[in-house]
């Protein structure tokens, strides 16, 4: 009896090992198939150079902007079109405040005429 157990026991083991050996004889030839055609390493390859697209593209469009900008902004340009609107800024402080220093005497020289016209007007009322 010990004897039968004991060969029932050697023959479930051998049957495991054997199964075993078998699922894994077909999990070795399912990665060598994979291996073989290149699923795997192609899938890699692929995403590493749309990877590297992008980053190209990217790397373009980044110069590409810092071009543009360098084109049309010109440091110098700004200066001096800043510089010509402050001289234009004080010639027009500069005429107005002469314009204003006329109109000024003008208006004195006629208030100065209108207060002598009005004396003397008046000397001929109080001779009267």
């Amino acid at each position: 009896m010990k004897a039968m157990i004991f060969k029932k026991l050697l023959t479930t083991l051998f049957k495991s090992t054997k199964l075993g050996k078998k699922s894994m004889g077909n999990s070795m030839d399912l990665i060598d198939d994979l291996l073989e055609k290149e699923y795997i390493s192609n899938t890699i390859k692929g995403v590493k150079n749309a990877t590297g697209k992008v980053v190209e593209k990217a790397g373009e469009t980044y110069q590409k902007t810092v071009n543009v900008v360098e084109e049309n902004i010109n440091i110098d340009s700004i200066k001096t079109k800043v510089q010509e609107a402050v001289e234009k800024g004080k010639t027009a402080v500069e005429d107005l405040t002469d314009d204003i220093s006329e109109k000024s005497e003008t208006l004195k020289t006629v208030i100065k005429e209108g207060e002598e016209l009005i004396d003397k007007v008046k000397s001929k009322v109080d001779k009267k």
